[in-house]
């Protein structure tokens, strides 16, 4: 995909488009959204990670979503007409040809989808900027933060895989214990890794159908929030769910991961917490279970944190 880095330095894209019509510049990103939705595709059939098939076949899927979306929005504009060709190359995509074979060819392609969703943001500001249709900038603002999350959804698994690089048997094959992640996407990348028919729990912020939707398995997920539901874990409450999580971890080869400990560690402190969660990696180690924890490491105290490090096996 150098042909992005070329034209951008040139600032052919820019000058072209910068003046055109709404018609004209949907009509250059439609079949550019397409093809990175088949570039993305192909990385997944030929990735054997499962974090990483997961992230570029959903990649794959949102921007045929927003190559559909972009469509629609021209035909509102246009209703009898199609998009028309430009004088402006397209992407000039070649995903690798064979299954990637290591974590260092996966470092490398993730470095390239970064600096090209890196890329697109820019190209999507400067036109929103430029821009005369309100319309029109209010799709490319909303473009450029997509690609962003996008940027930032690639760097978490590529920090992660970057710090397995050395020993990626515990990307392979990890002991069971307890583990740290400085994110909740860190976990979730390592959680699917080794998911495989292991029972798993996900107790999280984040609404439960979200999480569901990610792993595509079905995982038990529970939400910790204050509204009562079925499925809720009350942050004040936390410990007494212990019984349940320590019961799930007994049943041996589970994965229980805990997703926002900074959010808990703000509602019951961090002495109880620490309490409750060395209980629960101590029950992981006698069940030969799995404990993920992950959350924001720096909005707890340096001693604090430097307990959390001490405690569990801290990967990224």
């Amino acid at each position: 995909m150098e042909i992005w880095s070329h034209l951008i330095q040139n600032d052919q894209i820019i000058k072209y488009l910068k003046d055109k019509s709404p018609k004209e510049i949907l009509s250059y990103l439609i079949p550019n959204k397409e093809k990175e939705s088949e570039y993305y595709k192909k990385l997944a059939e030929n990735s054997y990670i499962k974090s990483a098939k997961a992230l570029f076949s959903m990649l794959s899927e949102e921007n045929l979503k927003h190559g559909d979306e972009l469509y629609n929005e021209f035909k509102l504009l246009y209703p009898e007409e199609e998009p028309i060709e430009l004088d402006l190359p397209l992407l000039e995509i070649k995903p690798p040809q064979k299954t990637l074979t290591s974590v260092t060819e996966y470092l490398k392609v993730l470095r390239v989808c970064m600096n090209n969703e890196l890329l697109e943001k820019e190209i999507y500001e400067i036109l929103a900027r430029v821009s005369m249709d309100e319309k029109l900038k209010l799709i490319l603002s909303q473009m450029s933060r997509k690609a962003q999350q996008h940027y930032e959804e690639l760097k978490e698994l590529y920090d992660l895989l970057l710090a397995l690089s050395e020993d990626e048997v515990k990307l392979k094959e990890p002991s069971p214990r307890g583990y740290l992640f400085s994110s909740k996407f860190k976990s979730r990348y390592f959680l699917m890794n080794i998911l495989d028919n292991r029972k798993s729990m996900v107790i999280t912020r984040d609404d439960p159908e979200t999480i569901k939707g990610f792993f595509k398995k079905e995982i038990e997920v529970y939400w910790i929030t204050n509204v009562p539901v079925i499925g809720s874990i009350s942050p004040e409450r936390f410990e007494d769910s212990k019984k349940f999580m320590v019961d799930f971890l007994k049943q041996g080869n589970t994965i229980l991961a805990i997703e926002g400990i900074e959010h808990l560690n703000a509602k019951i402190g961090f002495k109880k917490l620490f309490e409750i969660l060395t209980y629960l990696k101590d029950h992981a180690i006698v069940s030969k279970s799995f404990l993920l924890i992950s959350g924001d490491l720096n909005t707890f105290e340096e001693k604090n944190k430097g307990l959390l490090i001490s405690e569990f096996e801290f990967i990224s």
